[in-house]
């Protein structure tokens, strides 16, 4: 019998165990169940890849449309290595994995112009996602338990321990803060945001603050900003209330938040991280 039918198991987990299950089961005397089996060993049944990444954001298709929620990534490999030990920025080596490991996003071959569309968010997650398909997620890091000081490794597994912030709601990517000047309409950064800040790693702290905030910033008081003169005339304490806000609102996964317990006492003990460490553990 052929049969060319294909399910994915990971949009239709439910549907593939009932089939497995009738593909293993007893035929009744009129052989009804048997028909079933050789029916459902003919399909086809996509098992999730580790390439396959659900994204956890999104973005909206300007070209389809369409929301895009997932992309394809890549095991890095030698020559890829080999390009990235050239790059001593670090800000640049993490847009480089992303530019390399990234296959598609959606069912696009991916461009700058989707990387550009990512939430930043998403993006840091796709890194970790490459991080994990190329170096496996288990990181052994050595230190001393600040309490009690004993020596020890920490065990860190990059899928279970690190704390993932999506965004199930599309209007979540845009949000009100109520400050001095009145309310300030905000939105997440993007990837095309996160390159100015790369593009930008000489400047002192406040001058990023007022890249990030002439991005994300979309109105003051009911007036759209057309200028970064706007964001930098705002109030300190505005700046501030708008930057604390994206950054508990902003979707991707949390590794500066990171802790194990200790061996010895049995205390939580922080362990932050930062994405380019990921690929030198």
């Amino acid at each position: 019998m052929e049969n060319d039918f294909r399910i994915n198991a990971a949009d239709s987990p439910q549907l593939v165990n009932q089939l497995i299950e009738q593909a293993f089961s007893t035929p009744d005397e009129g052989g009804e169940s048997l028909a079933v089996a050789q029916e459902a060993l003919a399909m086809e049944i996509l098992l999730p890849s580790d390439t396959h990444v659900d994204l956890l954001a999104g973005i909206h298709d300007p070209f389809t449309g369409e929301h895009i929620s997932t992309a394809e990534i890549r095991e890095l490999n030698g020559v890829d290595e080999e390009a990235l030990a050239k790059i001593k920025d670090y800000g640049k080596s993490l847009l480089a994995i992303l530019s390399r490991g990234v296959v598609k996003i959606g069912e696009e071959k991916v461009s700058k112009e989707l990387l550009d569309l990512l939430l930043a968010g998403d993006r840091e997650y796709l890194i970790l996602k490459i991080r994990i398909a190329t170096l496996g997620k288990e990181v052994s890091l050595p230190g001393n338990c600040p309490f009690c000081k004993t020596e020890q490794d920490f065990k860190l597994d990059l899928e279970e321990d690190v704390k993932l912030n999506k965004i199930s709601d599309p209007s979540d990517l845009y949000f009100t803060v109520k400050g001095k000047a009145g309310d300030i309409k905000v939105t997440l950064p993007t990837g095309s945001t996160q390159k100015k800040l790369v593009d930008s790693s000489n400047k002192t702290a406040p001058e990023m603050d007022s890249i990030l905030l002439s991005d994300c910033v979309l109105e003051i008081g009911g007036l759209p900003v057309m200028d970064s003169n706007q964001t930098r005339n705002l109030s300190i304490h505005d700046r501030r209330l708008v930057l604390k806000e994206l950054s508990e609102r902003n979707p991707g996964p949390d590794l500066e938040s990171l802790k194990k317990a200790c061996v010895s006492c049995g205390q939580e003990v922080p362990i932050p991280l930062a994405l380019a460490d990921l690929f030198r553990l």
